[in-house]
């Protein structure tokens, strides 16, 4: 972020790496300081899942110690929401040739911007990794510099040129407090258990099963049921969702399959890091109901059982959320900036 010129700077330097194995697992788990899908393991998940995009990891070292970074990815071929609009088709066809520079975690919908929180120069910190981040975005012929999935505490003090933005759909997240699923079911109003009782009830008369498995052997028969859910909900496809399942063994990850009748109607992945879960790849066949909602209640039960303290399903369904306990993430914001000069120009005709 903008800070004033600091004596500071001299003992800040900027190295600029390309691989995660490359980066000391230690070093970068200390800075990281538990916080959820920011471990060493989960970046190199990440760099294997999305392999047709570089990643460009800024390092910020203070006395040869290691108190910021920014982790980039070159991305030509990054979702673009809906509400993008009319925009979506040109922007695909820009973005083969001037990819996107984005600052985030890998897979998760979290920041890939991280400082030491005891540090007392975060200012000055912030404020070279960006300086760095824009140069090795040019360098690669980047359109557009971006860091995402932002708090709103984070959206104040950008450098010139940058803009703001808050995401119209942001995600859930429920803290877990109990002890167990029965707990969690005994903590809730009658309402809510005569809910679950039901759901589980009607689910055996359609002979609904939820099935857990540690690795994926059949990613062509899910592919298109997380399609069908995606088209359904008018989101993006995922480029990278078919890797995701072909190499969930590389962290915590579980599959959940649902059938009905011994046929496969439904799925959703389950993957934990630094004491978080967090759902993705949601798919269904078809309007059979309870499937949702079964796989929402296997993953509770299952992050209850690992005591995981965070729980993340994404954006949608609000209202069936906000009965089970989860919250909306305060995650919503990103920033952006314009990197070749012929988009800086463009852009000064819409500010």
């Amino acid at each position: 972020m903008k800070v004033s010129t600091s004596d500071v700077q001299s003992n800040i330097s900027i190295q600029v790496v390309h691989g995660i194995e490359q980066i000391d697992a230690g070093e970068w788990n200390a800075l990281s300081a538990g916080r959820p899908f920011q471990s060493h393991t989960w970046y190199r998940f990440g760099e294997q899942v999305m392999a047709d995009c570089e990643p460009v990891y800024l390092l910020a070292y203070q006395d040869e110690k290691l108190v910021g970074r920014a982790s980039f990815w070159v991305t030509p071929n990054e979702p673009l929401p809906q509400y993008a609009g009319v925009w979506r088709v040109p922007l695909k066809f820009l973005l083969k040739k001037w990819p996107l520079f984005i600052c985030r975690s890998p897979l998760s919908y979290t920041t890939g911007l991280v400082t030491d929180s005891s540090s007392v120069d975060r200012d000055v910190i912030f404020s070279l990794l960006i300086d760095a981040a824009m140069q090795q975005a040019s360098l690669r012929k980047c359109s557009f510099l971006i860091f995402d999935y932002l708090g709103k505490a984070e959206k104040q003090n950008w450098p010139p040129g940058f803009s703001v933005m808050e995401a119209p759909t942001p995600g859930t997240v429920m803290e877990n407090h109990w002890t167990g699923f029965d707990d969690y079911l005994a903590q809730g109003n009658k309402k809510d258990r005569q809910h679950y009782k039901r759901t589980v009830r009607e689910s055996e008369k359609l002979k609904i099963e939820v099935h857990r498995s540690a690795r994926v052997d059949n990613v062509d028969e899910l592919l298109p049921l997380i399609r069908n859910m995606e088209r359904r909900h008018g989101a993006p496809s995922n480029p990278w969702v078919g890797n995701m399942l072909r190499s969930i063994e590389m962290v915590d990850g579980t599959l959940l399959t649902v059938t009905a009748e011994d046929k496969l109607v439904g799925c959703g992945l389950l993957l934990e890091d630094n004491n978080a879960q967090m759902t993705s790849a949601l798919g269904r066949s078809q309007d059979l109901p309870y499937v949702y909602l079964m796989l929402v209640y296997e993953s509770i039960r299952m992050a209850l059982e690992h005591r995981v303290q965070l729980l993340r399903w994404g954006s949608g369904a609000y209202e069936i959320k906000q009965k089970l306990g989860f919250e909306l993430e305060d995650n919503g914001m990103f920033v952006f900036a314009p990197v070749p000069p012929f988009l800086r120009k463009i852009s000064h005709w819409f500010t």
